[in-house]
């Protein structure tokens, strides 16, 4: 004779755990200059900038889940439905994405070729000089990354400390 037990198990939450957000920017490190980054139209240097490059190791251990919270804020009379598109150019340690400096720094827009798509802000209004904001979620298996943005708009950013990237990493908590 089998004796069995009916047993209720309760399912398990699995829920993000939001860690410490690491701004880049113009005033912070690791620096991205936005600071009247240049229109679009025509660019092939100047509207594409990569950040300082971020290392995840030592105390800098980080989850490979990510969201990318970015905030534009363009001069002049905003376009509806023109963008500004996000990557992340990742690294090994030796070897970074798209072969670009690892310093806060300008690329050429072919660069973009080769980097790690993460998302456009859509330009939603026509007032200029205001921020608008936009997130993707981000997966980042390397060890160091860098974010880059590249505008595809007709007007450069405002110039000041009002554009940025922040990125949140999003640990993964069972309870």
């Amino acid at each position: 004779m089998i004796a069995t037990a009916t047993v209720a198990y309760a399912a398990n939450r699995i829920l993000a755990l939001r860690g410490t957000t690491i701004a880049f920017s113009d005033s912070v490190t690791p620096a991205l200059t936005l600071s009247a980054l240049a229109a679009g139209t025509g660019c092939t240097t100047a509207c594409t900038r990569c950040s300082a490059q971020y290392t995840k190791t030592g105390a800098n251990v980080k989850s490979n889940r990510w969201e990318m919270r970015v905030g534009a804020r363009l001069t002049g009379t905003n376009v509806l439905n023109e963008t500004v598109e996000y990557y992340v150019s990742t690294s090994d340690g030796t070897n970074t994405q798209g072969n670009i400096a690892t310093t806060n720094s300008t690329i050429d827009i072919n660069k973009r070729k080769n980097l790690t798509f993460a998302g456009v802000l859509v330009v939603d209004q026509t007032t200029s000089n205001t921020t608008m904001v936009a997130s993707f979620p981000v997966t980042i298996d390397e060890i160091a990354f860098q974010v880059c943005a590249s505008n595809q708009t007709t007007l450069p950013f405002e110039t000041g400390t009002a554009s940025y990237v922040k990125m949140t990493p999003m640990d993964i908590e069972v309870q």
